[in-house]
């Protein structure tokens, strides 16, 4: 073993979180034979025991979040392909007063477009 060895202290705050959890339970487990007994286990004590609920809820809701994005991301062409279609239907029945569409959520633009300058080709790049 390295006669220097280093012992870092985790950046991240729900690793350090866990690592003050295990500490604990160790410290816990040892009870009066712990060297820790001189440290104040009854203010950090519950302090490690919140965090720990805390960090527990911020892992669940996390997972909650990726499942409801995915499912979110499922659902985005059919929604897409209803509002595209919406849009062509409406362009079409108020071809003459497009602001129309403005009561149905769209919102219309309609200022002149600006001008491409003459020498510049643009490429259509596909995905």
């Amino acid at each position: 073993m390295n006669k220097n060895p280093r012992i870092e202290i985790p950046n991240s705050v729900a690793v350090a979180i866990n690592l003050a959890g295990t500490i604990k339970k160790e410290h816990d487990e040892l009870g009066k034979d712990s060297p820790l007994v001189v440290l104040d286990w009854k203010a950090y004590g519950p302090v490690i025991t919140e965090a720990t609920a805390i960090n527990q809820q911020i892992e669940e809701l996390s997972r909650k979040l990726e499942q409801l994005s995915q499912r979110r991301a499922a659902l985005a062409e059919p929604v897409l392909d209803i509002v595209r279609s919406s849009r062509d239907v409406l362009t079409g029945a108020y071809r003459a007063e497009l602001r129309k569409l403005t009561d149905f959520g769209f919102e219309v633009d309609d200022t002149p477009r600006a001008k491409k300058p003459a020498n510049v080709t643009t490429k259509k790049v596909s995905a």
